[in-house]
């Protein structure tokens, strides 16, 4: 019995195995993504690669699933503060703007930090602009705060294809955006003053959103692109760093200690929702599959009239 191992009741063996206390906390760090182009309605994705370098053949990021997003974070009383995470060229003019007045309704009930990913541009920065803070990579793609628009003139199309379509306008305007012709040298005053108006917008939001003068935005605007440590460097973004320096920041804002460990949640609408939605005029059919989901991005591509997207994709390749 001498050479048997000393065996422990199970009262001497506990206190061995017995796993340290690790307290946690009920409040949570919320975490809302928008990746892809931003457009009206609803979040889509492509259900397969399209080998196109263009922006609407991938993920589609919709002001509605986005605004819808955030609202359910604000609701969410243990969520103390929110990161948006921003990976996009940008989009539609109208969602674009339409996600940075919800930017600014949130911050005022919870902190909102950015955080941009490889590219954040025109769209992207105009959603971000209103948030508390802006964390970017030194590598991230920023910037590019400018507007453009026009229209798809399919005239010689029809013409080729041996068919023609007419149309009856009653008004100077009325035909405006009509593919049946180009623009008239009125018209094209009328575009490039609506354009003007967008942009001047535009402008006011980075005003707003960076304590610039309108005058100091346009110095930095003109769809200038800047890297992540150049728009620091000129004021457009308040941090260089990753999702811990967001993570960072969030908790500091929020008044929480920095020290203790949160809970990370992704912040995502509900399938069914009991409440109307938000939009209850967007389009877009988010369980829709196959083909439908492109077909669908390329009438949200003819539809809309001023973008606040860069006019060029990058693509990274090892």
């Amino acid at each position: 019995l001498e050479s048997l191992p000393h065996l422990l009741t199970w009262r001497e063996a506990s206190r061995w195995l017995r796993r340290p206390v690790k307290w946690t906390t009920r409040q949570l760090i919320g975490v809302v993504s928008l990746e892809g182009l931003i457009v009206p309605g609803r979040s889509r994705r492509v259900p397969m690669p399209v080998p196109l370098p263009l922006p609407f053949v991938e993920a589609q990021a919709g002001a509605e699933t986005i605004v819808r997003a955030l609202r359910c974070a604000e609701a969410n009383r243990r969520i103390a503060a929110v990161i948006l995470h921003v990976e996009t060229p940008g989009g539609s003019a109208l969602a674009s703007d339409l996600i940075c007045r919800e930017v600014r309704r949130l911050r005022k009930r919870k902190p909102v930090v950015v955080l941009m990913g490889g590219q954040a541009t025109s769209g992207g920065y105009y959603v971000s602009t209103l948030a508390n803070r802006i964390v970017a990579r030194p590598t991230t793609l920023t910037g590019s705060i400018g507007i453009w628009g026009g229209k798809f003139v399919a005239a010689g199309l029809y013409r080729k294809l041996g068919t023609g379509r007419e149309a009856v306008q009653r008004g100077a305007m009325a035909g405006l955006y009509s593919e049946l012709a180009p623009f008239s040298d009125e018209e094209r005053a009328r575009v490039r003053r609506d354009l003007g108006e967008v942009y001047a917008r535009f402008k006011a939001r980075v005003a707003e959103g960076r304590g610039m003068t309108e005058e100091q935005v346009e110095e930095i605007a003109r769809g200038r692109v800047w890297t992540g440590a150049q728009a620091f460097e000129v004021g457009l973004v308040d941090e260089l760093g990753d999702f811990e320096t967001a993570l960072t920041l969030a908790k500091e804002l929020a008044g929480l200690d920095p020290e203790r460990e949160y809970t990370v949640v992704h912040v995502r609408p509900p399938r069914h929702e009991l409440l109307p939605s938000p939009f209850p005029l967007a389009g877009g059919r988010a369980g829709d599959g196959g083909l439908w989901v492109l077909l669908d991005a390329l009438r949200a591509l003819a539809r809309e009239r001023v973008w606040a997207l860069a006019p060029w994709v990058v693509q990274i390749r090892g």
